[in-house]
């Protein structure tokens, strides 16, 4: 007597939630969390609406979900990027092949990434203080980096490191708002945004 194996309607319910992720990511990322229904959701799937709620108990969970994986892909491809460097690598080596990551993660990895920097203003205090756990966590990595290399002289003393960070990765992603393919490649844009930090933008 054969058997069914058990794996195959498991599949099929993986498959559809990363369908389901998918479709909410490109939406939200391009709408808003706000601008986005479940309806509008499960209307790009050619599902009822009905059906989502058999994978995710609420739009607040679905967008949890997006944004833990927006930021641990924009973690993991920094960090990829940092730690394929020699260990002698110069402060600003550093933070040149960071800031060429974080871009990467953003411009080229599609909505997940650019959904958790977009729409955390706009998600609900639950879900922002669920969320929080992975920026902060991503956030102490740039901390760690800063601290050093002040500690090291590398950066002034009298640099408030604190507010140098927001800039910087403020301005890394508002990149999301005017990039387009086919100018400057990422790692140039990269380079040019840690230049106007690194060496300023005084002439001799």
């Amino acid at each position: 007597m054969s058997t069914i194996p058990a794996a195959a309607p498991k599949n099929k319910v993986k498959k559809t939630r990363e369908r389901i992720l998918d479709a909410s990511a490109a939406l939200f990322s391009k709408q808003g969390y706000n601008g986005t229904a479940l309806r509008d959701i499960a209307k790009s799937l050619d599902m009822k609406a009905g059906s989502l709620y058999y994978h995710f108990d609420s739009k607040e969970q679905l967008v949890l979900e997006i944004l833990k994986i927006g930021l641990e892909n924009i973690i993991n491809t920094v960090l990829a990027r940092v730690n394929a460097l020699p260990e002698d690598a110069s402060t600003q080596e550093v933070l040149m092949e960071a800031a060429k990551g974080h871009l990467t993660a953003l411009l080229e990895k599609g909505d997940y990434t650019s959904t958790s920097i977009r729409n955390y203003g706009q998600m609900p205090t639950a879900v922002q203080e669920e969320g929080r756990v992975g920026r902060d966590r991503y956030e102490n990595i740039w901390r760690k980096w800063l601290v050093a290399a002040q500690e090291k002289g590398d950066i002034k003393a009298d640099v408030d490191l604190k507010i140098l960070r927001l800039s910087l990765l403020g301005s890394l992603n508002r990149t999301l708002a005017w990039y387009s393919p086919g100018g400057k490649t990422i790692d140039e844009i990269a380079e040019i945004q840690i230049g106007f930090f690194w060496d300023g933008i005084k002439g001799s």
